[in-house]
């Protein structure tokens, strides 16, 4: 029988142990092309936050203890893994060498020299010559974020020796090999942009000598520095690459390339104000694969995913000259990641749902319509916590308006079958407000058990993907261009004000909290110090968020050291005024609200002096009783280990508790 209590008191069935145990995070999902051999890496935060390399089909772990398949590429990683004929090559995040394991060796043998300041991801296997991989190499050898130097290598897996490829760029990703491997694709792009600002697709001749690789005559592709982006290159043949840009309608929509035109074309009728493909955070997390054209002949198709209303949808594009786009209505996932060719008319991908736990898949389209059918070959979640569906909240998409501009952001109510509502007449329930991280990023409609948490105690939850969010066009990406720490936090605050008001009353605008972590971080602490009014949120959690804008231009690493140039409009240098002004550490005495502050002591992109300079400062103010903080050992950006993710959700919910409600 349901009954009453004050939201924010209800009592659940959903732990800290069920957050941690609920749910398999899925850090790459890989195919071998020569036998389309099926594999996953899972993150294991009980096994000492190990990446582990899984046979899907089998349930079996092909990397024993303690190694581990996770790369410090770029910091965030992706793409550590590979396999090719049998062979698998991983990244190895305990000494960044590259080993490689098959079913004749067992044990994982070193390909690589010895040498810790060497990282390594993003494998390309010679189709000829297998003993040759091209990789990035990322040297820290002079290891501060202005000297770090990326490049295309050669890997000589017999000789354990590197060899230089390509060289010149800040950055380089997606290198891949036509069929014959005469040809090379890659990614590459420059400070100060991001992937998805600017990037360049280069494709050059490829010479086999004796132990390495050389280039010759390489052609840009697409692309342009600092205004269009391109994304994601494959070979269809020797001939023919696809990859995706931007540079039409500020979407990322399907291209296709010929060595033989020398030119580039839209794969589709007609662009489509959708993104085919996401920001590039992380490598390897390709949107799309290859299909065999059903019809025969040399034709290839390709299953795309696409951003519409902040979920996936599917498409089956036609790379030949008919172009042609058919849109698979029966598509059960609301974000798919790391699609993968597994033969023929048959695809696998990891992916999420609203209302239940997501996995690994496989997809084989059938007949003229491209009929799909779904096969769980790996769950997300394992049996023993199956039984929490009651306490799942639908998300509810509101698009609100504000000077006839839309911001986007989904609201979850609170949800427990043993709860009817309030005990309290009148009462709405508290809620919290979830910044995503980035800032350019979005918060996907996925079943979460840290929500969960949240939603069966009976608060609100609301993610808020304000503007310079992904998933919605370059223009709304455009929003936050010298505006970080000002559009970020309006929204933020909006949209509470707004859904706590009519015609929606779903909140109670009084008991509203903010929390998010690393960018998400900053725009919570910016939210209660610089905003107009600091004092609306009545709690806030902070996880390794930026609090000077200053020192993050300095120590941050490679990969984002100029991304605020963009986002504030210049350098430190440049515009001094702006970065003082949107530090929140330079605006500690304006905070009201009681603040959680947690923490990684090995982060590497949003530096522990960042989190202990707000927090010191705030005492040193007299705000000792409104701040607390919370180192975790052992941890970067993010937490891996089991215990961490138990603490910290202990933390916030107590936090909540005494300072919220």
């Amino acid at each position: 029988m349901s009954q009453t209590a004050p939201y924010g008191k209800w009592e659940s069935t959903i732990t800290p142990e069920s957050i941690v145990q609920g749910s398999i995070s899925f850090a790459d999902l890989f195919v071998d092309p020569t036998n389309n051999k099926i594999y996953h890496t899972e993150a294991r935060p009980e096994d000492n936050a190990r990446y582990v390399i899984v046979d899907t089909l089998a349930g079996q772990d092909v990397i024993p203890s303690p190694y581990s398949a996770r790369t410090g590429v770029q910091e965030y990683g992706g793409a550590a893994a590979m396999a090719y004929g049998g062979t698998l090559y991983f990244s190895n995040s305990t000494d960044n060498r590259v080993y490689s394991v098959n079913a004749t060796t067992k044990t994982p043998e070193p390909v690589t020299p010895e040498n810790p300041k060497y990282r390594y991801a993003n494998f390309a296997v010679h189709p000829v010559r297998h003993d040759l991989i091209v990789s990035i190499l990322e040297d820290h050898t002079v290891d501060t974020p202005q000297t770090v130097v990326t490049t295309l290598a050669v890997i000589n897996t017999t000789r354990k020796a590197v060899f230089p490829l390509v060289v010149g760029a800040d950055f380089y990703a997606a290198p891949v090999f036509n069929p014959s491997g005469t040809r090379i694709a890659w990614q590459e792009w420059y400070h100060p942009d991001m992937p998805w600002e600017g990037s360049l697709i280069n494709v050059a001749d490829v010479l086999v000598q004796e132990d390495t690789i050389v280039v010759l005559s390489k052609t840009r592709v697409a692309g342009e520095l600092l205004t269009k982006s391109v994304n994601y290159p494959a070979w269809t043949s020797d001939t023919t690459l696809v990859f995706t840009s931007d540079e039409l309608n500020g979407f990322q929509n399907p291209f296709i390339y010929s060595t033989l035109t020398n030119s580039a074309r839209l794969a589709i009728p007609g662009s489509i104000e959708e993104d085919f493909g996401g920001p590039a955070w992380y490598l390897g997390d390709t949107p799309y694969a290859l299909l065999d054209d059903p019809r025969g002949g040399n034709g290839k198709l390709a299953a795309f995913t696409a951003f519409r209303d902040g979920r996936n949808v599917l498409y089956i594009v036609s790379l030949s000259d008919d172009k042609y786009i058919v849109e698979i209505k029966e598509f059960p996932f609301s974000i798919v990641n790391r699609v993968k060719q597994s033969g023929g008319m048959s695809i696998v991908f990891s992916a999420s749902k609203t209302d239940a736990p997501g996995g690994v898949f496989l997809c084989t389209f059938s007949g003229a319509s491209f009929a799909p059918s779904y096969q769980v070959l790996k769950p997300g979640a394992p049996q023993s916590v199956s039984g929490n569906d009651a306490y799942i909240s639908p998300p509810r998409p509101i698009t609100l308006f504000r000077d006839e501009k839309p911001l986007y952001v989904v609201y979850y109510s609170p949800k427990n079958p043993g709860y009817s509502g309030s005990s309290i007449p009148g009462e709405k329930p508290p809620c919290i407000v979830s910044v995503h991280g980035g800032p350019t990023g979005m918060t996907p409609q996925v079943l979460s058990w840290e929500r969960l948490y949240y939603t069966s105690r009976g608060y609100g939850w609301l993610d808020v993907n304000y503007g310079g969010s992904s998933g919605y066009g370059r223009e709304y990406i455009s929003r936050l261009a010298n505006n970080w720490g000002i559009v970020d936090v309006q929204d933020c605050q909006d949209a509470p004000k707004l859904l706590a008001a009519a015609p929606y009353s779903l909140i109670d605008s009084q008991r509203v909290a903010i929390r998010g972590g690393s960018a998400g971080g900053f725009t919570t602490l910016a939210s209660v110090s610089i905003a107009p009014d600091p004092g609306f949120f009545r709690a806030a959690t902070s996880s390794f968020g930026i609090s000077d804008l200053v020192s993050l231009a300095e120590f941050t690493h490679k990969f984002e050291l100029r991304y605020m140039e963009k986002l504030l409009g210049g350098t430190p240098q440049v515009v001094p005024e702006v970065y003082a002004a949107r530090s929140p550490l330079n605006h500690a005495d304006r905070i009201v609200t009681p603040l959680l502050v947690l923490q990684g002591a090995e982060d590497k992109i949003v530096l522990p002096e960042q989190a202990e300079k707000i927090v010191n400062t705030i005492i040193e103010l007299g705000g000792a009783d409104r701040v607390k903080y919370h180192l975790f050992q052992g941890e970067g950006h993010g937490w891996r280990l089991a215990e961490s993710i138990k603490e910290a959700v202990r933390l916030e919910h107590d936090w909540y508790d005494k300072k919220l409600l």
